[in-house]
């Protein structure tokens, strides 16, 4: 149906049938509603995971198949560096012993390597110790007491021993003063 005219008030106005005017409510307030609900849908919680049954009981000292995977330690390794700390005098030795402990059935050969500082970085020092493999035996490292500056009477040497290995790197920091 056509819109219809008014006449007389000297201006154009145009009546629109009730019919189509509640299509466009209609229109209005749906996509109003859709609108709504996107943005609420928003905030809404995830979804429920379905809940497992219970794993299935046995007799008592028999192995029950779940399906499961079986979680399996990671294979790596740590080391221990003894002692952690150590005084000498200038031209001394000193002993360090590392020990590499295996994890989870780690078994890839370990490299290991030092390096030292003292005095600000003056004194510098870096070696390739070795490389060990299973069984992993003790590596010894003797360390000589650097001499001292004159009118310096104690220095402290900082290192790092990195064993590396698989994929797997470990660090453990070792000390050595030096007294005159």
């Amino acid at each position: 149906m056509p819109p219809r005219e008014r006449r007389g008030t000297g201006t154009m106005a145009q009546e629109y049938s009730p019919l189509l005017i509640a299509v466009l409510i209609c229109v209005v307030l749906t996509g109003i509603i859709i609108v709504y609900g996107l943005f609420m849908d928003r905030g809404a919680p995830p979804p429920k995971q379905p809940t497992l049954p219970p794993p299935p009981t046995g007799t008592p000292g028999t192995p029950v198949t779940t399906g499961a995977p079986v979680p399996t330690a990671p294979r790596s390794f740590f080391i221990n560096v003894t002692p952690g700390a150590a005084t000498a005098r200038p031209g001394d030795t000193v002993r360090f012993t590392l020990v590499v402990h295996p994890e989870g059935g780690f078994a890839a050969p370990v490299e290991v390597k030092v390096s030292a500082t003292a005095l600000g970085g003056v004194f510098r020092d870096n070696h390739d110790l070795s490389t060990v493999s299973p069984p992993y035996p003790p590596l010894t490292y003797e360390a000589t007491a650097p001499s001292l500056p004159p009118l310096v009477s104690t220095a402290t040497v900082d290192a790092t021993v990195t064993a590396t290995g698989g994929g797997t790197v470990r660090t453990e920091k070792v000390q050595l003063v030096i007294r005159r």
